[in-house]
């Protein structure tokens, strides 16, 4: 297989497994703990879903780490392209992975809060329960900070798509309306009163712009070579779409939280395969 098109799915499979628990971990979980005005009634959820709040924290982390991997890997794809601004594309990416570590303290905080006989002892159970809902809206706004970079590093990385030569250059644009989107939503909900935060919230849809260059293009581009890899690619893509659809399913209470487990354990588990047979594959190529 052509160094190019391997250095692209592994990039694009590394980048889809980074992304596979941001919507449960980013969308679902604060959804599903925080009660608007009612710091005792979300304080009671977060006791009744500790399981579901630990899960969110395994998330993140596996998001942020995979998301290193990525960044090298795509580094890797796009340096003969144009080096600087490959560096720049790799940076912003990075810069997000420390700032989603520390915000994966404000969702420990409130499980020390509400499993901590001694902060008991001394605050009482209104006090408590401020704290936890104080705790899971800095998480909120720590996702709003690192959506900024969420957003900037997709600017390099479609001006690089752009002047590849081996990658369509109309799969630039979407990415410059996705990190776009991410901008101005962070911006919207940091700047703007809430009475207009209308105007930047549905931007955030903008990014779907991701999607035709990561999940599709680099997967099935970097494995056109043979059928059986043409097959893997598509249970990977079917393995994502698993995952986020599990996500909506979740949320409009058509599945628990044991359903959706399921699910994405078997969409991983494509995944696992997925990577198994493209490694002994690269093993067989480089024997002979």
């Amino acid at each position: 297989m052509h160094p190019t098109r391997s250095l692209a799915r592994r990039a694009g499979l590394l980048y889809v497994l980074a992304s596979s628990t941001a919507p449960f971990c980013y969308l679902y979980v604060p959804d599903a703990l925080i009660v608007k005005a009612d710091a005792l009634a979300t304080a009671d959820r977060v006791r009744a879903s500790e399981g579901l709040l630990r899960a969110a924290i395994v998330g993140e982390l596996y998001c942020a780490t995979l998301l290193v991997f990525a960044a090298l890997a795509l580094y890797q794809l796009f340096k003969g392209v144009h080096r600087r601004t490959a560096t720049l594309m790799a940076v912003m990416m990075l810069v997000s992975v420390p700032i989603s570590y520390v915000n994966a303290l404000s969702h420990i905080a409130p499980l020390v809060l509400l499993k901590s006989p001694a902060i008991a002892s001394v605050l009482g159970p209104g006090q408590v329960a401020a704290q936890v809902t104080l705790f899971l809206r800095l998480h909120n706004y720590g996702l709003v900070i690192n959506q900024v970079f969420w957003g900037l590093w997709l600017f390099p990385i479609g001006s690089l798509v752009m002047r590849s030569g081996f990658i369509p250059r109309w799969l630039g644009v979407p990415l410059f309306f996705a990190g776009a989107g991410y901008v101005l939503n962070s911006l919207g909900m940091l700047v703007l009163p809430p009475a207009l935060r209308w105007i930047t919230d549905n931007l955030q849809l903008l990014g779907v712009g991701e999607l035709p260059f990561f999940t599709f293009y680099l997967l099935i581009w970097g494995t056109r070579g043979s059928a059986v890899d043409r097959l893997a690619a598509l249970l990977a893509l079917m393995s994502f779409a698993i995952s986020i659809g599990a996500v909506g399913l979740l949320m409009l209470h058509r599945i628990d939280a044991t359903q959706y487990g399921t699910l994405v354990l078997a969409s991983l588990a494509v995944v696992v395969a997925l990577v198994l047979r493209w490694r002994s594959q690269a093993s067989a190529e480089a024997r002979t």
